[in-house]
């Protein structure tokens, strides 16, 4: 199966929120201009190798750019979209701006919506407060449940810190189910490539990740999907994991676009120039596999240290994050320790001939060609 090219456009790194731990917000920036956002869209449709493409809209808070916008970008991708192409468009937001406006257009227009929720009020509001160091959990509650009323595909991204862990894995999984929210990603704190700010140490994550799967498991709720733990239950059975960071090198799959034009290998990683392909008006993306820069990222996607070459799980995880790997040391060291080694046992341990994971992977597999996983 050929996979979709992900468009990761960065519209503004402005943001209303005063995150603590954030490195995507940066003031002052202005919002992508309408000549780089049709070229952009030009650009992406115009590669020839799938006709399957996610437009990820990001920032900042990329509905700081505002509705209009958005009104354009849909207008845009219908004027250069071919009848045979697959189109998808996500919307990653804290969730403060999505007025009844916002959600009227979102559902006319099929958006899928990930919101920023780090978990219960007394954690969420510590990390995720408003510039004037105000509240958000309810506000943001509100609208997950109006996301909800309407029927509009969505789910949170929770971001995992240090203060995350004085809060059990159980505690996480009843808040969501209680308040009826069913798809949930658990990400691991990242820091920007210069590696400031906090990371999460990959003992501390997946320890937290294996208690999750194990709380996930008795709790036994068909309803409730876990994005990296789906992801690990697949690759732990020996099948094709559903996220990219699963599927090998994602260099030429996946692209992030600043609001000025600059072009890198992945968010992660706009930090440092060395991964920027260059400017949208300089490349035609389907000659990119072949420059020079895209061949030199490719490799370092692919050089796997020691401890991968010889690892039974290896074929399956693909080595895991190269950013995880390369920069955060989250995943594999040259001393021999790879935390996602030890989770993909423990994983297969819990679920062999476990009576309720074969119908769960078979709608995982569904979701994912369907796009919405």
């Amino acid at each position: 199966m050929i996979l979709p090219v992900n468009a990761i456009m960065k519209i503004t790194r402005n943001c209303n929120l005063a995150c603590e731990y954030c490195h995507d917000r940066l003031p002052g920036k202005s919002n992508m201009p309408f000549e780089q956002l049709a070229l952009a869209i030009d650009r992406i449709l115009s590669i020839k190798n799938t006709k399957s493409f996610r437009f990820i809209w990001h920032g900042g808070e990329p509905l700081l750019a505002g509705i209009d916008f958005f009104r354009k970008a849909v207008t845009v991708q219908q004027y250069f979209k071919n009848p045979e192409q697959d189109l998808k468009n996500y919307l990653q937001t804290n969730g403060t701006l999505l007025t009844r406006k916002v959600l009227d257009f979102l559902e006319e227009f099929d958006f899928i919506v990930g919101v920023s929720l780090d978990g219960p009020e007394k954690l969420h509001d510590v990390q995720r407060p408003s510039l004037k160091k105000k509240p958000t959990f309810s506000r943001i509650m509100k609208i997950i449940e109006e996301l909800q009323r309407r029927d509009i595909p969505h789910g949170v991204i929770t971001v995992l810190t240090s203060k995350s862990m004085e809060i059990t894995p159980r505690e996480f999984l009843l808040f969501y189910q209680e308040n009826e929210i069913f798809d949930i990603c658990f990400l691991p704190v990242r820091a920007d490539c210069g590696l400031k700010g906090e990371t999460l140490e990959g003992k501390r994550y997946y320890e937290f990740m294996k208690e999750l799967f194990d709380e996930w498991l008795l709790l036994d709720d068909p309803r409730m999907r876990i994005r990296e733990l789906g992801d690990m239950l697949l690759l732990s059975m020996g099948l094709p994991g559903s996220m990219c960071s699963s599927s090998g090198s994602c260099v030429c799959g996946t692209y992030s676009i600043e609001s000025d034009g600059s072009v890198f290998h992945c968010d992660k990683y706009t930090r440092d120039d060395y991964y920027c392909f260059g400017n949208l008006s300089a490349l035609d993306f389907n000659q990119l596999s072949q420059t020079t820069k895209a061949v030199e990222l490719k490799h370092l996607d692919m050089s796997l240290p020691e401890v991968c070459k010889f690892c039974e799980w290896q074929k399956h995880c693909a080595g895991g994050c190269s950013h995880d790997r390369l920069v955060e040391n989250r995943l594999a060291r040259e001393d021999g320790v790879c935390h996602m080694h030890s989770t993909l046992k423990h994983i297969r341990k819990r679920t062999r001939n476990h009576p309720k994971v074969e119908e769960y992977v078979r709608q995982a597999q569904a979701l994912r060609l369907k796009g919405l996983a």
